[in-house]
């Protein structure tokens, strides 16, 4: 759109500040209905343009108060999903007799270490 028109928001904005926020809170927040909210996500209705603005403010508003009184904020890990799998020890069965520790220590070598 060359001239998109701004008297709506963005529905990937809306989206985005979001996250990890279930539609029950986000009404709650913006105080609307969550009908408005479910419309909006569900592009059923067009979203005012001051509620993703809304939402950006109030995450930038929490960050700083953390800051202020001098909390570190969570750090939220991402990691890149692996198709590893691991496998975990099979449980003893209860019948049989407990193994005994070896007495032999692995001598330490430097090349070992790794």
């Amino acid at each position: 759109m060359r001239y998109p028109n701004i008297r709506y928001g963005h529905q990937g904005e809306l989206e985005f500040w979001m996250q990890g926020h279930s539609v029950k809170e986000v009404a709650k927040r913006l105080k609307r209905s969550e009908r408005s909210v479910h419309d909006w996500l569900h592009g059923k209705r067009k979203i005012p343009w001051w509620v993703p603005e809304i939402l950006r403010l109030q995450h930038y508003e929490y960050q700083d108060r953390l800051r202020q009184m001098g909390f570190k904020a969570p750090k939220t890990k991402l990691a890149i999903a692996t198709a590893d799998i691991l496998e975990f020890p099979k449980p003893c069965d209860p019948t049989s007799t407990p193994r005994k520790p070896s007495n032999q220590r692995a001598e330490f070598t430097p090349t070992s270490a790794r």
